[in-house]
């Protein structure tokens, strides 16, 4: 069964920018689930001028009306495979919203997946997106996940512009969260994987401190797109086990970096882990759902350092 977390955005209206004697037929709707009968996620969508529309489920449960638009929960079913009839889901729906950047901030009451689908309409009431935006991810109990999404409602405008933000504890809760689902290897080997996420944001936190020289941390990024390199070893479909063996792909990280003071701290950190006495007896496995959801959230993680990445932009931007 998978999640349907459908985020219909919009248009917006730029505030002011649009006369009294225009007809702005813009809309912004959302719909949610957590795959399951009993919602496991909430969220709140903050508007251009900062007003709420949503419910916070924690640490006091309440619902925000800073704006109008409707907010309830439906069960699916009418609109999806027969399968999914019960699960639970939010519907949000809100007309002529305004021109800028909307955030959506998901609330998970238990470690879950999510998934959704954004649709937007410009002021002539016209889909202005290439088609609806997919998208999936982890959360974990107590979290939050947020998206930003920028809406210019004039027809003819460019399509809306999407970002997720992710942090090194976001990539965290996902190896952590999938290996709680058994999507993922076993303890030692989601271990191995959040060491890998600890020691880039080690790397992050040096390169902070030189902003004012440097304008990108490639070392982390670096880190992590071995961290995802580890990923698509693990997901692979081996006949010769040498195919899915991460030390050559260790061994030329060792040789292109292993002299560069600057990635110190990783290899002093790295020699020293626990994983290197378990590795030949763990399970290292991930699922196709699993290594898709990581990755992409990984991919959004190494654009926000600002390096370069090797499979081009982010997944997921529309």
């Amino acid at each position: 069964m998978r999640i349907l977390f459908a985020f219909v955005l919009a248009s917006s209206l730029a505030p002011s920018l649009i006369s009294a004697e225009s007809v702005n037929d813009s809309s912004l709707s959302i719909r949610a689930g957590s795959f399951s009968k009993d919602l496991q996620i909430h969220f709140v969508v903050t508007d251009p001028m900062g007003r709420k529309r949503g419910h916070i489920p924690f640490p006091t449960p309440h619902e925000l009306y800073e704006f109008p638009g409707g907010y309830g929960t439906n069960r699916l079913g009418d609109e999806v495979a027969l399968e999914q009839a019960n699960d639970e889901a939010i519907e949000f729906g809100h007309e002529q919203v305004l021109k800028g950047t909307y955030t959506i901030t998901i609330y998970c009451l238990s470690s879950t997946p999510f998934s959704g689908e954004i649709i937007t309409y410009d002021s002539n009431h016209k889909f202005n997106m290439p088609s609806p935006y997919e998208f999936k991810g982890y959360a974990s109990s107590g979290s939050t996940t947020e998206y930003q999404i920028y809406i210019d409602p004039t027809p003819g405008a460019p399509a809306p512009v999407i970002t997720k933000i992710v942090t090194f504890d976001v990539l965290r809760n996902n190896v952590l969260v999938a290996q709680k689902l058994n999507q993922l290897g076993d303890d030692k080997f989601a271990g191995s994987l959040a060491g890998n996420i600890d020691l880039a944001e080690k790397l992050a936190g040096v390169c902070d401190k030189r902003r004012a020289k440097k304008t990108n941390c490639e070392p982390a990024a670096s880190v992590l797109k071995l961290f995802v390199k580890r990923l698509e070893l693990a997901n692979r479909k081996c006949d010769n086990p040498v195919d899915c063996d991460e030390e050559r792909e260790w061994s030329a990280f060792r040789k292109a970096h292993g002299g560069d003071a600057e990635y110190k701290d990783f290899f002093r950190g790295w020699d020293g882990d626990g994983w290197h006495k378990h590795k030949k007896t763990c399970k290292r496995f991930v699922n196709d759902e699993a290594f898709k959801i990581i990755k992409e959230d990984a991919q959004w993680l190494i654009k926000s350092l600002g390096a370069n990445q090797e499979s081009g932009k982010a997944e997921g931007k529309h």
